[in-house]
């Protein structure tokens, strides 16, 4: 047993002294000081070093942008007497335009002055609404509908006109679209407005140019607000003097019901504008007698302001429908309501310019063919009959409407708070459609305005049908507020492809702009010098502006009151599935590429969502066999798109705008598997490929860009220099082509959101 005790004892082993322990820790210490020490070495080498790379590619950077600088100067300099000359030309067209539709309206003797015209304005707004509230208790005047749908008439007319200015002023960033005394700041014409904007080749809005259009948009709305409510209260104030004296409209049954119906005007403002006031039909019937004039007419067909009043004077119970045939309108009326002491009026509004919601929806349906209003009146108290006289109780309710809300409250609940627990039985409804309406929603959709959350609404919306034959549509709805049929604004966004093709031969001043819709067929919108017009023939309720030129907002516009919205909003990028471009961007773009418009076919990329907002891209051809005819034909044009050849007369060329500095060639064919992003600027490296790379060079102009004369080192001998170059014969032929027409394919593709919603 000693020995193993012994062996225990030697492998027993020695306890550190504290000496030992504080010498371990402090080389431990040691070791650590000199880790971080080297650690920090390494990481101020490593700082030093990206310092260093930093340093040279800013210095490599600069160089680059002060050489981009200085050829972008030196191009915009030698297209500056180009540039000046085209938008002298295109400022005389305006000018000319402008007189021209003035000396028209001189000619249709308009009697309401134009939004342009600010004073006289503020004065028609003031005596408008000073009628449309004016005590007219007991006077004739207060019933006399002739006077009040001529009321409604003039400021629908101003309203037509303010809803083109705000388009254009919402399109357009130069000041010659806004009236002098806003572009200049209270002085100064239009001719000084349009010199001081006359920056060649810019798309940036000047800062006092942007403010002067936002505070014109801001006053066309304010405009647009009080003429509609105008509108509204004078359509209240007469309802109110009817029933005041409804039982002098009672028939030999004892029955009250009144009906208007107002011409259907010429479609587009400048018909509108010129619509006679003294078209509108006479008076409504009075006690006993028969429909006059316009209430005689179509049975409520082709009408472009309805109104109807009924009275629920017989309180029966079995009652189930109410018909107005001086409306084309028929009711399915509830118990609810068969037994009410109530008034039902109904309005139908058609034609351009009646939704008044449109602009502020904050959701994506927009109302087609107009508005459809739905009001329980309460009834004023009823006039007694004593010794010869009338007496009729004078009340609130002689000046103005009250809407009852529906389902109705039971008697001393109030109005504003009460609720019912249940689902009211719905008010059926069957109204005509304007014949003028292209439906494109499937399915058909009708709404309701709810007015708390600015938004048309479906919810309690049933049952909803199209008579095609008889040209009218049906639904049961449980609320009672304008109600319309409903399409969602972007039905026809994204564009799936869109494409520009020169229609006028070699020389030609017009060009075909063709979207994929996602419809049968494209839209086809022809456009010349000032003008547009639509192609399409496959719409037989567009028959009307089939060739029909006007100016192209006017026709976007015309479209969009039929059901063919093809006016994209900022608002519309996130239903639409798409990421809006910038503005300068979109519209710099449209700018450059309409110089081509005579010359070259242009098509979409499917790139062009890829690449950022501040980008946008198109595909070109040129047109190279003018002896031959040009190979410009729909046809023709499908084939060069669809084959991308990359070299030869039919090869296809990628242009990209870059921002506000210019264009540039991308390799981004639509055949790439993948998106060929231009080279970066974010290393050393990549500058200097920036430095070595035709494509991503930035040039002031299209027209500078396809020369082919390119800064990177050796581009003279280069075979992609010549492969993107165009014929100098081509070129000559964009310098020459009308600065209007330029200028109006410029506009049609800017109000069509071309870049940002493709």
């Amino acid at each position: 047993m000693a020995p193993k005790a012994k062996d225990a004892a030697k492998g027993k082993k020695k306890k550190k002294t504290k000496e030992e322990l504080e010498e371990e820790r402090r080389q431990a210490e040691e070791a650590a000081r000199l880790a971080e020490e080297e650690r920090l070495r390494a990481e101020e080498a490593e700082r030093q070093r990206l310092a260093e790379l930093e340093r040279q590619r800013l210095e490599l950077l600069g160089q680059f942008l002060d050489a981009e600088k200085a050829r972008l100067d030196a191009q915009l300099s030698e297209l500056d007497p180009l540039l000046r000359q085209f938008e002298h030309e295109r400022s005389r067209a305006r000018a000319a335009a402008r007189e021209a539709a003035e000396w028209e309206r001189f000619l249709r003797c308009m009697d309401v002055p134009h939004p342009r015209q600010r004073v006289p304005l503020a004065e028609f707004l003031r005596r408008m609404g000073e009628a449309a509230t004016k005590d007219v208790t007991g006077s004739p005047d207060g019933r006399d509908l002739g006077a009040a749908f001529l009321a409604v008439e003039a400021c629908r007319t101003v309203i037509l006109e303010a809803r083109q200015e705000l388009l254009a002023a919402r399109l357009s960033s130069e000041l010659a679209v806004l009236p002098a005394a806003v572009a200049a700041g209270g002085g100064g014409g239009a001719a000084s407005a349009e010199e001081a904007q006359a920056v060649a080749g810019s798309a940036a809005r000047d800062a006092a140019g942007g403010a002067a259009a936002a505070e014109w948009t801001e006053a066309l709305e304010s405009d647009l607000r009080t003429l509609y409510g105008i509108v509204n209260a004078r359509i209240d104030r007469l309802t109110a003097a009817v029933l005041h004296h409804c039982d002098e409209y009672a028939n030999d049954k004892n029955e009250i019901q009144l009906g208007h119906v107002a011409p259907m005007p010429a479609w587009g403002p400048a018909a509108a504008a010129g619509s006679e006031p003294g078209a509108e039909s006479g008076q409504g019937p009075a006690a006993g007698q028969e429909p006059q004039d316009g209430l005689e007419a179509a049975d409520g067909a082709g009408g472009a302001f309805k109104w109807g009043v009924w009275v629920n004077t017989a309180k029966n119970p079995r009652l189930k429908a109410v018909e107005m045939p001086q409306l084309g309108v028929s009711l399915e009326i509830p118990k609810q309501i068969a037994l009410a002491n109530v008034a039902l009026r109904v309005q139908q509004r058609s034609g351009p310019g009646v939704d008044e919601f449109f602009s502020r929806c904050a959701n994506a349906w927009m109302a087609v063919g107009g508005l459809l209003t739905v009001d329980l009146l309460a009834m004023p108290p009823g006039a007694k009959k004593v010794r010869g006289w009338t007496l009729r109780q004078v009340t609130p309710l002689a000046l103005n409407v009250q809407r009852v809300p529906y389902p109705i409250p039971p008697a001393g609940a109030d109005p504003a708070t009460w609720t019912s627990e249940e689902e009211p039985p719905p008010l059926g409804v069957t109204a005509p459609l304007p014949p003028d309406v292209v439906l494109l929603q499937e399915p058909l959709q009708v709404a309701w305005w709810d007015e708390a959350h600015s938004i048309w609404n479906t919810d309690g919306i049933s049952n909803v049908a199209y008579d095609d034959a008889a040209n009218t549509f049906s639904f049961h709805t449980t609320h009672l507020a304008p109600l319309a049929l409903v399409m969602r604004r972007t039905r026809l966004l994204p564009y799936a492809g869109w494409s520009i093709r020169p229609t006028g031969g070699r020389n030609g001043n017009s060009a075909a702009i063709s979207l994929d819709v996602g419809l049968d067929a494209p839209v086809v919108i022809e456009v010349s010098k000032g003008t547009a017009a639509l192609s399409s023939s496959n719409w037989p309720q567009l028959a009307s502006l089939i060739g029909q030129p006007m100016p192209p907002l006017d026709l976007l516009q015309a479209l969009s009151d039929r059901g063919l919205h093809l006016l994209p909003e900022d608002r519309d990028a996130e239903a639409a599935g798409v990421t809006a471009k910038e503005r300068p961007t979109e519209e710099a773009m449209c700018r450059d590429l309409a110089l081509l418009g005579g010359v070259f076919l242009m098509a979409s990329s499917r790139w062009n969502q890829t690449a950022g907002p501040a980008e946008a891209l198109a595909r070109l051809s040129e047109v190279t066999d003018w002896e031959e005819g040009g190979r410009t034909a729909p046809h023709h044009l499908a084939r060069i798109f669809e084959k991308e050849k990359e070299d030869g007369e039919r090869r296809v060329l990628v242009v990209m705008r870059r921002g506000a500095k210019g264009v540039a060639f991308s390799d981004a064919l639509n055949r790439r598997p993948e998106y060929p992003a231009l080279p970066g600027v974010g290393s050393v490296e990549a500058v200097k490929e920036c430095e070595l790379s035709i494509w991503g060079e930035v040039h002031a102009s299209v027209l500078t860009l396809l020369r082919g004369q390119f800064a990177a080192p050796g581009a003279a001998d280069n075979p992609l220099a010549l492969r993107l170059a165009a014929l100098p014969e081509s070129l000559e032929l964009c310098r020459t082509t009308s600065p209007l027409f330029t200028a109006t394919l410029a506009d049609t593709m800017l109000a069509l959101r071309l870049f940002s919603f493709s």
